[in-house]
């Protein structure tokens, strides 16, 4: 398994936003410039964040994105499913009788459980958690 482009891309224009104040409209060049993402993909990946509601878009001379909850509350794994779909190890995994072999096969309960522990550590890691550890330590506040 391996995080797309389009999946990196996006968790970049998340933390990039999430770098900015709340609330904070953000120019969708800057970040594409800031991020290296080229424009073609950029506004794929934004249009696909928005409609996963993690961000609102603005049009017009002060347009750009910004994040539509708490950096706190945006996790790795809602960026990563917004723009790349269920995020799976195997298909066996998805629900009980999607691979015929699930009940016999040794490896079912293996890929389970390494699916639970995927998808517990990218819900652990917030965007709020990604911007405090990017930052230098006297900028922190710790």
């Amino acid at each position: 398994m391996e995080l797309t482009r389009k999946g990196d891309y996006a968790i970049r224009v998340v933390l990039d936003l999430a770098a900015h104040p709340p609330g904070t409209v953000v120019g969708l060049q800057g970040v594409g410039r800031r991020q290296g993402i080229p424009p073609a993909y950029l506004f794929k990946i934004v249009q696909a964040l928005a409609s996963a509601g993690i961000l609102r878009t603005f049009r017009g001379a002060k347009g750009g994105a910004r994040l539509e909850r708490p950096s706190a509350d945006v996790t790795l794994r809602q960026v990563i499913e917004a723009v790349e779909g269920p995020i799976l190890l195997n298909r066996c995994v998805l629900r009980a009788g999607e691979c015929p072999r699930d009940r016999i096969c040794p490896v079912h309960p293996v890929w389970h459980r390494i699916q639970g522990v995927l998808m517990a550590e990218l819900e652990a890691v917030n965007f709020a958690g990604l911007v405090h550890a990017q930052m230098p330590p006297e900028g922190r506040g710790d």
